[in-house]
């Protein structure tokens, strides 16, 4: 999306760090989530099905348009922070909260993934390894904005307290937007069944 309107937003290894750290530990980590309990009470999937049948197509289009747009309004935020003007150019501070809102929010987002329809609010069972994973992501990507070679390296700003709650803000927003859509998903799924 940026680069189609013309400006950079993240840099390679910017992406490559996010894949790497924070995709890596949390998919791992969901490994080993407990079955949900009404598993067996589903229907089988019907294998003639395509991968993205069943709701996933529509999933997969509107939570990566919601980590689309919260990236971008951290970038459009801290540059409006950095230079006093709403302007599409570069910013290294837009770029140091995009790049924390788009790790994060992958972070957050990995507990949405614990169940496909149901709320998070309503699984008893706690994942210590997502939650080890969720801290580690947290403090590995906490270093390479606040560890002054590391801040180097990947060519971040230091942002103030402020700046990381606003990056921090937008990350979790994807809990909420992804339990308001589960409740519609859910209720259309029990109309259907009836």
């Amino acid at each position: 999306m940026a680069t189609i309107l013309g400006f950079t937003i993240l840099k390679p290894a910017h992406i490559l760090f996010v894949n790497l750290i924070t995709d890596s530990l949390p998919a791992l980590s969901l490994g080993m989530e407990k079955a949900e309990a009404d598993i067996m009470k589903r229907r089988p999937r019907d294998p003639k099905e395509g991968i993205f049948s069943g709701g996933v197509g529509f999933n997969v289009f509107y939570q990566g348009l919601m980590s689309t747009l919260l990236t971008l309004a951290a970038f459009f935020i801290g540059e409006r922070i950095e230079n006093g003007v709403w302007r599409i150019g570069e910013s290294v501070e837009g770029m140091t909260m995009a790049f924390l809102t788009l790790s994060m929010s992958q972070i957050f987002h990995s507990y949405n993934m614990r169940s496909q329809y149901g709320s998070i609010l309503g699984i008893k069972n706690q994942n210590y390894y997502l939650i080890g994973s969720m801290l580690l992501s947290l403090a590995l990507t906490a270093a390479v904005i606040y560890v002054p070679f590391l801040r180097e390296v990947f060519g971040f700003a230091q942002i103030s307290l402020g700046e990381y709650f606003i990056a921090m803000a937008l990350a979790v927003m994807v809990i909420p937007i992804v339990e308001v859509v589960k409740l519609f998903q859910r209720r259309k799924r029990s109309r259907q069944s009836k």
